[in-house]
């Protein structure tokens, strides 16, 4: 992020931000142009303590804008997970975006279930609802395999993997669109080389 996008965000001309860090005009137009130059330390805090952010941030050194002093213990990463992030195998700003997407929670939801069998009993309280149904029917009716009423049951016997993972596939397709449908002007917004 550029210093002068941080002063947009807040809606401050160069004058107001000028005016509440005590800074100069000038010196934050240079600093805004000139990628921090001739920045001094006083104006990195200042600005760093203004903005709320890390002087890491500012200088462009951390994409972490909120919270610069996050401790590693505290997010409850593995080593093998803070080995992956840091060996630019995956694209560490899409994970970000994907984990961010409002919808991610219900798929780490839904992926949970699956991976826990949670769902298990459900379906088979289903299931066993169904085949009761199908039992009495066959017991009473006595009814060919053909018949359609009888098909409908028998196929709305739930199979608890597909269905899981159907529910999970979905949850991705939506996410994997929206993230497609926000950078579909990346490609042409890239410098040229």
């Amino acid at each position: 992020m550029e210093l002068s996008d941080l002063r947009v965000e807040y809606g401050l001309t160069l004058e107001q931000l000028a005016e509440q860090t005590h800074l100069s005009k000038s010196a934050l137009g240079s600093y805004e142009g000139d990628n921090f130059k001739d920045i001094s330390h006083y104006a990195l805090i200042q600005l760093a303590k203004f903005y709320e952010v890390s002087v890491d941030y500012l200088l462009c050194r951390s994409h972490t804008k909120n919270h610069p002093n996050a401790d590693f213990s505290d997010l409850r990463l593995s080593d093998d997970m803070i080995e992956l992030l840091k060996s630019g195998l995956v694209d560490n700003a899409l994970l970000c975006e994907l984990a961010t997407h409002p919808d991610f929670p219900r798929l780490m939801a839904d992926l949970e279930i699956y991976v826990n069998g949670i769902a298990t009993k459900q379906v088979q309280g289903a299931n066993a609802i169904v085949d009761a149904v199908s039992a009495t029917i066959m017991k009473q009716h006595n009814p060919g395999l053909t018949d359609p009423q009888l098909r409908q049951l028998i196929t709305a016997h739930i199979d608890e993997d597909s269905f899981c993972r159907y529910v999970i596939q979905q949850d991705i397709n939506k996410i994997g669109l929206d993230l497609r449908e926000s950078h579909k002007d990346d490609f042409f917004q890239r410098p040229r080389g």
